[in-house]
């Protein structure tokens, strides 16, 4: 019985010895680059949020529902189907009452979609004919974003990799293996041209009752032009590469 114990103890011995003989692996070499691509992108769908208020003229009152029956008329004039593009911009814009204020008796918001950049100008004609309280653009999309997205990181992270191959072979390296992969946040830049002037937003402010800008040195036209800047999308990322 001692014999097979002290045969046990000295087979773990050598066990412990041969690991604490045994070289520690070394940690690999690495390379952190990061690339970045762009692209630029005209938004195909315009969002406006339309908010109509009751209010009294002439001692009667003009109702949300008369304004509203206008607004879709109007709206199936200028070539906007309202039924499909016209809808109640959240369950809470319903209605909502002003307590204190005597002229204006409720507000209810209003989602609109535009297809069609040349429908902008008569919409804010059609605004103020109606005396629509308030009309400002909230959102602007691309009908092909979640592709563009994925093409811009694509090129991206190609990017990153190009940058890591000549960074090494500068050295005489080779790239090896991705270790891992870090997604930066989007950066998406546009802004609003209008008689050539850019602006950072579009409200129903944008333009005066006349559908005209104040007038500018070397305005020729009483007819404003809109337009949208195409929109950069960027993107970054950030790649670990095992160096060969």
């Amino acid at each position: 019985m001692r014999s097979i114990l002290s045969l046990l103890v000295l087979v773990c011995v050598c066990v412990v010895g041969l690991s604490a003989q045994a070289p520690e692996k070394p940690e690999p070499r690495v390379i952190q680059v990061s690339g970045s691509a762009e692209q630029m992108v005209t938004p195909d769908e315009f969002i406006f949020k339309i908010t109509l208020a009751e209010r009294i003229e002439k001692k009667e009152k003009v109702t949300i529902e008369a304004q509203e029956a206008a607004l879709r008329d109007e709206l199936q004039k200028i070539g906007i189907n309202s039924a499909k593009d016209l809808s109640i911009y959240d369950i809470s814009a319903a209605y909502f009452r002003h307590k204190k204020v005597t002229d204006v008796l409720a507000t209810k918001n209003y989602r609109l979609v535009i297809r069609d950049l040349t429908k902008i100008i008569p919409l804010q004609d059609l605004a103020d004919r109606l005396n629509v309280s308030k009309l400002d653009l909230v959102d602007t999309k691309n009908s092909r974003m979640t592709e563009i997205r994925r093409e811009v990181k694509i090129e991206a992270i190609k990017a990153a990799k190009a940058k890591a191959e000549y960074l090494l072979s500068a050295i005489g390296e080779k790239l090896g293996k991705a270790i891992s992969v870090s997604e930066g946040s989007e950066r998406t830049e546009n802004s609003w041209i209008i008689d050539g002037q850019e602006v950072s937003n579009f409200r129903s402010g944008a333009l005066n009752s006349n559908n005209t800008l104040p007038s500018t040195a070397g305005s020729t036209s009483d007819e404003p032009s809109i337009g949208f800047a195409a929109a950069k999308v960027r993107f970054e990322i950030t790649v670990k590469f095992e160096i060969q």
